[in-house]
């Protein structure tokens, strides 16, 4: 099968054929519709987040089931799935106690590049890693039966795709995270592909102030399209004042840094009220520090925190994200600036560096 592999930081990917080895237990063979070009993809490129190579990168996608492996129960062959980057093993204290996206094995499993027994199905020579358990920028893939779920037959592949990471990330921040409620404030920084679905998920919620910052006025235009009642355009305004005027002075209730920065963490923090919240969802390059002062934490009960994706449940967030897709509630085919053949993935890439993609889409089909 033709695959994207990573073999050296900040070089093109390299267009190659793959060998793939059949699935064993508890796996399945996959043949991908569409993968998403998401920045987690590019930070591995750039070396930010360095990971053993070679390696297939892409994560965010939608395919359809070709073989099942032994054990196998729920899905079948020629079912359309959505797939999780995230495995859980349903045994692990964090599974057990309802965190199934902070999995022992499935977060292992991210660090390493492989399947739950250590291995991978990869093979060009030696073996080729995984990225984030599921490698779509290739034909076809072995993934955990787990990381799949099943869509019906209404849901175009190419807006499924995005579920997978995108829409699961950001809607779950704001549904699983934060629980935002009616009438409540937000500020979300960053309206990229995961920030503009905390956008929509925020309206969905009923917030009645969301305040959306960015420094690209096309994101931050489609993020008033999503449902943000006020933009910011981060180059001549500052968020955190904006976010306090629309409050009264208090700051709002949730705040959502959607970048990984440290400067917007702490603007995130600094635009929440006493006793709020403010969620990083954003990935940091490793090593890279957040100065908060200690005196405000106890006077301020302000609360400091993260999510690893959105909190996501994916066997019952999906189908839910789905629901509200098709009742016309959820917004995805609009979150898709271009679609790529997979001989294109550098050209996306650059494209999503120069910032001109809400959400680039390879396609299979």
């Amino acid at each position: 099968m033709k695959a994207a592999v990573l073999r050296a930081y900040r070089e093109p990917l390299s267009l190659e054929e793959v060998d793939l080895l059949p699935p064993q237990t508890g796996e399945i063979r996959i043949r991908f519709a569409a993968s998403g070009v998401c920045h987690s993809d590019m930070t591995r490129i750039e070396g930010a987040r360095p990971s053993p190579l070679p390696i297939i990168l892409g994560h965010e996608a939608s395919a359809y089931v070709e073989e099942l492996g032994p054990g196998v129960e729920g899905l079948q062959v020629g079912d359309r799935v959505v797939l999780s980057f995230l495995y859980d093993c349903g045994r692990c204290f964090f599974c057990r106690s309802g965190h199934p996206n902070l999995c022992e094995v499935g977060v292992g499993m991210l660090r390493n590049g492989t399947m739950p027994d250590g291995t991978t199905r990869l093979r060009k020579g030696d073996e080729v890693l995984y990225h984030m358990t599921v490698s779509s920028f290739a034909e076809e893939a072995v993934v955990p039966a787990r990381c799949a779920t099943r869509v019906p037959d209404e849901l175009p592949m190419d807006v499924a795709a995005l579920i997978g990471c995108g829409v699961l990330t950001g809607t779950g921040a704001v549904f699983n995270a934060a629980r935002v409620s009616p009438g409540d404030s937000v500020l979300i920084i960053g309206a990229g592909g995961v920030g503009l679905n905390a956008v929509q998920a925020a309206a969905i919620a009923g917030a009645s102030v969301i305040v959306v910052s960015d420094i690209n006025p096309d994101k931050l235009a489609i993020a008033r399209d999503f449902g943000a009642t006020h933009v910011v355009d981060a180059r001549t305004e500052d968020p955190v004042a904006i976010a306090r005027d629309l409050t009264h002075g208090r700051g709002v209730d949730f705040a959502f840094e959607v970048i990984g920065r440290p400067a917007t963490i702490r603007q995130c923090h600094d635009a929440i009220r006493p006793a709020g919240t403010a969620i990083v969802v954003g990935v940091g390059e490793v090593g890279d520090c957040c100065e908060i002062d200690t005196a405000s934490l106890p006077f301020s009960e302000k609360v400091l925190t993260g999510t690893l994706y959105g909190g996501a449940r994916p066997g019952l967030d999906v189908e839910r994200l789905v629901d509200l897709y098709l009742n016309d509630r959820l917004r995805l085919d609009e979150l898709i600036t271009r679609t790529y053949r997979l001989d294109q993935i550098n050209e996306a890439f650059h494209d999503l560096h120069e910032g001109r993609l809400a959400r680039g889409l390879i396609r299979y089909e």
